[in-house]
């Protein structure tokens, strides 16, 4: 006797050696401790990613986001004066005036003024 199979049959059958995919989302801090691992592992790029079933290209994504903001920390001392130069005084509009001048560093200031 001969049976037909249709397309959603063939679908709905466990397939052989075949494991879904599913997307681990890590937080830069896992991202980071990873990347240490790396470092100090003697294992290749393509090696250490599949022992930690990540993929190559977003191994290189982390070492280069992370290369660039080398030195770079979330935390500023704001109890050391960041500028000698004096402010301006604010211009008299009104009594509740307010005017801030923050210097956060590679030539940016954010600057805050009342209308």
């Amino acid at each position: 006797m001969i049976t037909s199979t249709s397309a959603t049959d063939l679908l709905s059958q466990p397939q052989p050696n075949h494991k879904p995919r599913t997307r681990v989302m890590r937080s830069r801090g896992q991202w980071k401790a990873l990347l240490e691992e790396f470092n100090t592992s003697e294992l290749t790029k393509s090696a250490f990613c599949k022992k930690h079933r990540i993929a190559t290209s977003s191994l290189y994504r982390w070492q280069q986001l992370f290369a660039e903001h080398v030195g770079v920390t979330d935390f500023v001392d704001v109890t050391q004066p960041l500028s000698s130069t004096p402010l301006p005084p604010p211009a008299p509009s009104g009594d509740n005036d307010w005017q801030v001048e923050l210097e956060l560093g590679a030539g940016i200031v954010l600057r805050l003024r009342t209308i």
